[in-house]
C-alpha cells in the first residue's frame, strides 16, 4: 500500500505505478473483480492511513529519505508494526533517536539516492524473511509507545503543581481591593 501525504501527489504516484508495470488499484476506485490480483492499493484518500497501519507487515515512513524532515512514526509504532525510517528524520529527531536506542525502528542511515533506494530495499526483504525480527522490532515500538502514553496529562500535572502555590502566595489579580475604583 502507497499512501501519498499529500493529495496533490496521488495523480502523480498513480502514473508511477503505471510506468512501474505493477498491477495496482486506486482506494477510491469503484471495487473490480481484479482487485485480487493488485500488487499495490495507492491509499489515494485522507484520514485513513492509521486504520491500514494494522494491516501492514512493514512500515517505511516516507518523507524520511529526502531532505524534508520526515513524518510521524508513532501512529505505525503504537499498533505494533517495525517502522523503517531514512536519515532525515528531523521532524521527529529526539524520537527517532528514543525508538533506535531501544531498538524499536530500523533507520537508514546516509547514503546516496540511488544506494538508499537499494538499502530500502534490502532492509525490507531482510525483515520479510525474517518476521521474527520484524515482530520483535514492532513489539518493542508499541511497548514503548504505550510507555510513554499520558504526557499531556503529566504536563499538566506539573503545571498545575507550580502555578497552585503561586496562585496561593499571591492575591487574586481578579478581586478588587477597598480603594480601587471599579473599572467601567
Amino acid at each position: 500500500m502507497i499512501a501519498p501525504r499529500h493529495p496533490e501527489r496521488f495523480a502523480e504516484v498513480a502514473d508511477l505505478l503505471k510506468t512501474a508495470g505493477l498491477r495496482w488499484v486506486r482506494r477510491t476506485a469503484a471495487p473490480e473483480a481484479s482487485d485480487g490480483q493488485a500488487e499495490v492499493i495507492l491509499l489515494d484518500s485522507i484520514g485513513e492511513l492509521r486504520s491500514v497501519y494494522t494491516l501492514a507487515s512493514i512500515v517505511f515512513v516516507g518523507g524520511s529519505i529526502a531532505k524534508t524532515g520526515g513524518h510521524n512514526v508513532l501512529e505505525p509504532a503504537a499498533v505494533g508494526a517495525p517502522v523503517i525510517v531514512g536519515f532525515h528524520t528531523y521532524n521527529f529527531q529526539s524520537i527517532v533517536e528514543t525508538f533506535r536506542e531501544a531498538g524499536a525502528i530500523v533507520q537508514l542511515q546516509p547514503m546516496s539516492d540511488s544506494a538508499t533506494i537499494v538499502e530500502l530495499g534490502n532492509t525490507i526483504s531482510e525483515l520479510l524473511i525474517d518476521p521474527a525480527r520484524a515482530r520483535e522490532i514492532g513489539a518493542l515500538a508499541q511497548r514503548l509507545v504505550s510507555e510513554n502514553r499520558g504526557a499531556t496529562e503529566r504536563t499538566l500535572q506539573a503545571l498545575d503543581s507550580l502555578i497552585a502555590p503561586a496562585a496561593t502566595a499571591s492575591p487574586n489579580p481578579g478581586s478588587l481591593r477597598a480603594d480601587s475604583a471599579p473599572i467601567a
